[in-house]
């Protein structure tokens, strides 16, 4: 999972939890219990939606609220999580690496580490790309994987890419974390970020679940324009498009 820093932007006091018929009842009230534990909390019902205060849940899962009055701004952030000086980040993956990003992509081979903190994960690792193939050669290697691979579509071209990723920390215990072709992103030269590609890679796929100390290697199909000869990969970027990191494909 993903690094999670919720704001609302506003004075709202209040999270929705969903519209529901009450079947827990204490003192006449709707009872919230979070991780197990009875909150003191005033749970409204307004016009069939459930209302509950976002400081008691979010401090009771181990979060720090904020509110910057001047930007009409309420801030969440994990437990560990440092509190922004300004109007804060919402991506969900923090990196390890500041210098690196789209414009300045590491060369291939590069082993860069990051780190991905969330109300539910901690862990980090060391991600690279180390091959790239595309054209001809990339589209024989899928066919050959798999007959039924459809070709590129019109004015495209295949781009294969090998990965290695590695976790070296997790503090979850003997927890696993998944790892899939949608970790990673390929943006254009110019900056616009391709569609993900459906094709059959060939062995070994980048799929995979981790364990702590251990670490993959596989490849990544994606679809390029022919003309655009420099993009580059990103791994687990923000939902935002900030964040991640960058490695070059050429």
């Amino acid at each position: 999972m993903k690094k999670k820093k919720f704001m609302i932007a506003g004075a709202a006091v209040a999270l929705v939890v969903s519209s529901f018929s009450a079947g827990t009842y204490a003192s006449g009230k709707l009872k919230l219990i979070v991780n197990g534990q009875t909150a003191s909390a005033d749970v409204q019902i307004i016009k069939g939606t459930t209302y509950v205060p976002l400081r008691a849940v979010s401090e009771m899962l181990g979060a720090s609220v904020n509110y910057d009055n001047s930007a009409e701004t309420i801030m969440i952030n994990s437990s560990g999580s440092p509190a922004p000086s300004s109007t804060p980040n919402t991506g969900s993956t923090g990196t390890a690496t500041s210098k690196n990003s789209r414009t300045n992509p590491a060369a291939l081979g590069s082993a860069l580490p990051f780190t991905v903190k969330s109300f539910s994960d901690d862990y980090g690792g060391n991600v690279s790309v180390t091959q790239v193939v595309r054209g001809a050669q990339a589209w024989h290697m899928l066919h050959e994987a798999n007959p039924f691979n459809s070709e590129p579509k019109a004015g495209y071209e295949y781009l294969l890419a090998k990965a290695t990723v590695s976790i070296s920390r997790n503090a979850q215990e003997d927890a696993a974390v998944d790892f899939s072709r949608v970790s990673f992103t390929l943006v254009s030269t110019t900056g616009t970020a391709y569609d993900m590609s459906m094709g059959v890679s060939p062995e070994p796929d980048i799929d995979t679940s981790l364990y702590e100390g251990s670490s993959h290697e596989g490849w990544i199909v994606f679809q390029v324009k022919k003309n655009d000869e420099s993009p580059v990969i990103a791994f687990e970027r923000n939902y935002d498009g900030t964040g991640g990191v960058w490695f070059k494909t050429n």
